[in-house]
């Protein structure tokens, strides 16, 4: 399919895709930091994580996918994002999940790792929805809404208690706290914050130096 066909997801729908992919992979309760290697295995569509070396230094790109004869794709990564970088390697491979959970009809011609960076070079320029899809897809399975709601109260609490509920807490020491709880990095968790409104809420507890956070 050509890019410009693919569907546009709403956050309301990629929430409930991400929630159908985490209920999948934990059919009981959820198992936090989110096993990124557990998603891919409970996904029908995905044979392998498989890494390559100098796919980054070649290609300035973390992971691809490629597609196999009978319709099922690969999950190609950067062997040292994978070995020495594995938060950053764990939201890529979240974020080609989600191309493949939200548009996989876009990358059925992905026979070839380059074939897939002559995709992604289009899709970037042209099709960038694509892209913010698959990444509030990632940020939504490795940060589950319901678990970073009651996590962020409880960090927060915990914070400003010790602070004595001083104002200047740092925005930063909350998300740094909450990213290594999840094993994600900073920046995709104070984005997730964002889009739930937590990061506001945040604000507005800090400005009326309340020691609770009313999420």
């Amino acid at each position: 399919m050509d890019p410009s066909h693919a569907k546009r997801y709403d956050k309301t729908e990629i929430e409930a895709k991400a929630a159908q992919t985490l209920k999948a992979a934990y059919p009981g309760d959820i198992i936090l930091p989110i096993d990124v290697d557990l998603l891919v295995e409970s996904h029908e569509q995905i044979d392998a994580i498989v890494p390559i070396p100098d796919l980054e230094a070649k290609f300035a790109v973390a992971a691809v996918l490629t597609v196999k004869p009978d319709g099922h794709f690969d999950i190609i990564v950067d062997e040292d994002t994978l070995d020495y970088q594995r938060a950053r390697a764990s939201f890529s491979i979240a974020h080609e999940l989600g191309h493949i959970v939200l548009h996989s009809e876009v990358f059925t011609r992905c026979k070839t790792v380059d074939d897939s960076i002559s995709l992604g070079a289009r899709i970037k320029k042209a099709y960038r929805f694509l892209e913010e899809n698959a990444n509030y897809f990632a940020g939504a399975v490795l940060i589950p809404h319901r678990h970073i709601l009651n996590d962020s109260a409880r960090v927060y609490e915990f914070l400003v208690k010790n602070g004595n509920y001083d104002t200047r807490v740092d925005h930063n020491q909350i998300y740094a706290t909450l990213a290594s709880r999840y094993n994600v990095n900073t920046l995709p968790m104070r984005i997730r914050l964002e889009q739930l409104g937590i990061t506001k809420r945040i604000q507005a507890s800090l400005l009326y130096r309340s020691p609770f956070l009313d999420v």
